[in-house]
């Protein structure tokens, strides 16, 4: 019955484990879609690049946490918040005609999306 015990304990750890890395990685390959488009749009040198990509990456986590802590109103209030954040915390890294190009081609990217689920 022990040994029984001791291995529930153990499938149970290994499985939260899992469930906590397909999060980060969710993070992880969505903060790297979100740099690559940026590198792409912006021209970004290797040393914006990698401190865009944290920006990136901290931002996702966070709002990972925050879709999991949170529902509703809140939840998106912290989120928008988070990428409020994030959108100020580029003005140290972006040059301003970067950041203005940044701001320009995230609101035509938000049109597009809303036009696309609107067919849907």
């Amino acid at each position: 019955m022990k040994f029984v015990k001791v291995n529930l304990i153990l499938l149970f750890v290994f499985v939260s484990a899992t469930v906590s890395a397909k999060k980060n990685t969710e993070a992880e390959k969505r903060a790297d879609v979100i740099t690559q488009w940026m590198t792409e749009k912006l021209d970004l040198s290797d040393e914006q690049i990698s401190k865009v990509k944290e920006l990136n990456l901290e931002c996702e986590k966070e709002i990972d946490r925050l879709t999991t802590e949170k529902a509703g109103f809140p939840c998106m209030q912290a989120v928008r918040d988070s990428l409020l954040q994030k959108e100020n915390d580029f003005s140290d890294v972006l040059t301003a005609t970067q950041l203005a190009s940044y701001k320009k081609r995230k609101c035509e990217l938000k049109e597009k999306l809303k036009r696309m689920f609107k067919r849907l």
